[in-house]
């Protein structure tokens, strides 16, 4: 117990988030994502859909594709709080709906 007393307070980072999206046509089936800043998001992409799908958050993510039947990984960390957009950049999937929210608080 007097180690765990001793351990340092703060400045560790938070456990990895694991995230798994699937990109349907035309949407997500997660619309929301919500990480700590310094946290690292490991995402399972898979493309559900009959077309190609991309994923990215801009100035975070960059876009990763995936043709139909496919899946991807990547990880990304926010290093600043605040709310993001991701979406899908095929011409009009995202007009369409195909986006969502991640928030990342302090």
């Amino acid at each position: 117990l007097a180690l765990a007393a001793c351990g340092g307070g703060g400045g560790s980072a938070p456990e990895p988030l694991a995230v798994t999206i699937n990109g349907e046509d035309i949407k997500f089936d997660v619309t929301a994502i919500e990480a700590k800043v310094g946290q690292t998001v490991n995402v399972t992409y898979n493309n559900k859909g009959l077309l190609d799908h991309t994923f990215l958050i801009d100035g975070l993510v960059s876009e990763q594709i995936a043709v139909p039947g496919q899946t991807i990984t990547f990880s990304f960390t926010p290093n600043a709080a605040g709310t993001f957009e991701f979406y899908c950049n095929i011409a009009g999937h995202k007009e369409a709906g195909m986006k969502g929210t991640l928030t990342v608080t302090p």
